[in-house]
């Protein structure tokens, strides 16, 4: 299933569409993630700005700055950068996990914000998802779908932080005048379907997520998780209410972790959301994740009863398709009725 977006803003979900999904550099960007986790203050990534900045390595007031991205860096010429998959993009990613205008870096009062432009799929900051904006230190690394790119700045002095090297301070030199948008194809030169070429793979993008939530839930940061994967899971439900094609492979996913972030959480609304997604979708949840609520149905409050009775409901009217293992699945979920009206 892919998701469609705009250059203003995400719109509806597109046709399902297939595409290859790069493993190598999923898992590359996800210990580049990884790798940073425990060591970032948390508190720069808010929709208020940045906490106290004044430790920054070198001076924001007297650097310039550069992006680098694959070796090359592209100058905050005019103060920004904007960065997506449209052509009218400054730095172009053709990445099915970018949207067409994704983030943007933006030099202002000596500073360097990076914004993220209500993005499908989001924007990492060494490692942590970037909540609207925030701002960036010589040396951050960004990843915007499965690209890294890292923050350098110049001092005007050249006395501290680390700078662009004298023989690539003009990335013009390297790709023409930039009133050209800079192009990065990171797919094989293959035809493209005409209907997938502004779609963004949401299979590949819960396998990005994904990877890096089970590391933050085995750090037992269960609300930090719930930033990560909301914004991928409320996308899905709405794509069922849409009736969009969503696959049983995504759907059974993204259920698993709604109960894994009910445990960690506490919050009743993603039990509820895991019916819900399957009611839409009239299929079984998984057999896991219906062991798994046996567990979290004893300590998680505000579970909507009605929501379960119409899960089942919805079962009953396929249930005659269903073989023994299926029924067997059925009747596990009809005892979770049970517990929960026990409550």
């Amino acid at each position: 299933m892919c998701r469609r977006s705009t250059p203003s803003q995400p719109s509806a979900l597109g046709p399902e569409c297939v595409r290859t999904c790069r493993t190598f550099a999923v898992w590359r960007n996800i210990a580049i993630v990884l790798g940073s986790l425990v060591s970032e203050d948390s508190q720069r990534f808010t929709t208020e700005g940045p906490a106290d900045t004044a430790n920054t390595r070198g001076s924001a007031s007297s650097a310039s700055f550069w992006v680098e991205y694959r070796g090359t860096p592209i100058e905050l010429r005019g103060g920004q950068l904007l960065v997506g998959r449209s052509a009218m993009c400054r730095l172009v990613l053709d990445d099915p996990l970018v949207s067409r205008q994704h983030a943007e870096f933006r030099l202002e009062d000596g500073k360097v914000w990076l914004f993220d432009l209500k993005s499908v799929n989001g924007v990492l900051v060494n490692g942590r998802r970037l909540e609207n904006k925030c701002v960036l230190r010589a040396g951050d690394k960004v990843t915007i779908g499965e690209q890294e790119l890292t923050l350098l700045a110049r001092p005007t002095d050249n006395a501290t932080a680390r700078h662009v090297p004298e023989r690539r301070h003009l990335a013009d030199t390297l790709h023409g005048s930039f009133e050209r948008p800079l192009v990065a194809s990171t797919a094989p030169n293959r035809s493209r379907d005409p209907n997938a070429e502004d779609a963004t793979t949401q299979g590949e993008a819960l396998d990005l997520l994904g990877g890096v939530a089970d590391k933050v839930l085995a750090l037992g940061r269960g609300e930090e998780a719930e930033r990560i994967l909301a914004t991928y899971l409320n996308n899905l439900l709405d794509s069922a209410r849409s009736r969009e094609s969503v696959s049983t492979r995504s759907a059974d996913k993204a259920v698993c972790y709604a109960v894994k972030l009910a445990s960690v959480t506490g919050k009743g609304s993603w039990v509820d959301y895991a019916f819900a997604l399957h009611t839409l979708l009239t299929r079984l949840l998984p057999a896991s994740a219906v062991d798994e609520l046996y567990e979290v149905l004893r300590k998680v409050p505000g579970v909507s009863l009605q929501g379960v009775r119409d899960y089942i409901a919805a079962l009953h009217k396929v249930q005659s398709k269903f073989g023994p293992a299926e029924r067997f699945v059925m009747q596990r979920v009809e005892g979770l009725e049970r517990l929960l009206a026990l409550r």
